[in-house]
């Protein structure tokens, strides 16, 4: 049960990292520094508001991920406010999923090997 939980949220994470930078994977020195961060809560209106500090130098390089994390959560929080969990799940991983395959250059696939018609056992 501990490995299933410890796979479950690495997964989790990996894919957290890939909607910071869809581009690339990220090294674990490089996604640990968004754990660097104090964060501030702020409930109004119904809605809480979380305010990311990071506290370390290289700050500057983590507020596009940051951003790209909020593009990421926004536009499911848009697509899928009556849907169930599982659902709002499957559809950030269509977004990231997108955002990945745009990033990288167009996949074309080998060409097939011609078939003998016989299998050689």
């Amino acid at each position: 049960m501990t490995a299933r939980a410890c796979a479950l949220v690495n997964n989790w994470w990996s894919w957290y990292c890939r909607a910071a930078n869809p581009t690339a994977r990220m090294e674990a020195t490089t996604s640990l520094l968004l754990l660097a961060a104090v964060a501030r809560a702020a409930h109004s209106g119904g809605q809480t508001t979380l305010d990311l500090t990071p506290m370390h130098g290289k700050a500057n390089l983590l507020k596009p991920l940051i951003a790209n994390i909020h593009a990421a959560l926004q536009h499911v929080k848009e697509a899928v406010e009556q849907f169930k969990p599982a659902d709002r799940w499957a559809v950030l991983l269509h977004y990231v999923n997108d955002k990945i395959a745009t990033a990288r250059e167009s996949f074309r696939p080998l060409p097939g090997l011609p078939a003998t018609g016989s299998l050689p056992f």
